[in-house]
């Protein structure tokens, strides 16, 4: 009997740290829903070329002001900090700017959650990965928007408080 239970957790064992291998190194490889879990973008996967997209020539995006956003970054039950940011969105010039318009809500919710989910992972997001951080911030600003509306993201302000 215990020969069976140490084979089964051995088997079990294997599977899992399959399906983390495979979720690091290869994520393109698992199912959409897997994908959507992991952060990664199904259409992403399914084209591993990437099209670079062409910036319009300058002055002819517009820029939607977002309210500033204080984001509590929380570390063990307590605010270890807060994350200042204010963000400009870069838009399309068009019938896209009154989506976006009509969109704000839910585009602050998302980057709330999403920086309170990286905080929960111990990712740190903040001033040190900016980069990371308008990244990913785009791809959900994009998600939520839809189209080819959004240029891109400007960071007006981004700073760290500590509490207190």
């Amino acid at each position: 009997m215990k020969k069976i239970i140490i084979i089964v957790a051995a088997v079990l064992m294997l599977l899992i740290a399959s399906v983390f291998g495979l979720a690091m190194f290869a994520p393109t490889v698992l199912p959409g829903f897997m994908q959507n879990l992991l952060g990664v973008a199904p259409e992403a996967a399914e084209k591993p070329e990437k099209k670079v997209e062409e910036r319009p020539p300058p002055g002819s995006t517009t820029l939607i002001d977002l309210e500033p956003l204080t984001v509590p970054i929380i570390k063990d039950g307590e605010i270890a900090r807060f994350l200042i940011i204010h963000i400009l969105v870069e838009a399309r010039p068009g019938p896209g700017e009154a989506v976006i318009q009509a969109k704000i809500p839910y585009i602050l919710d998302a980057y709330i959650t999403y920086i309170h989910a990286l905080a929960a992972l111990d990712i740190k997001p903040g001033v040190a990965d900016r980069q990371f951080l308008k990244e990913r911030l785009l791809v959900k600003t994009k998600e939520i928007v839809g189209g080819d509306i959004v240029v891109d993201l400007l960071f007006r302000n981004i700073f760290e408080r500590a509490p207190g």
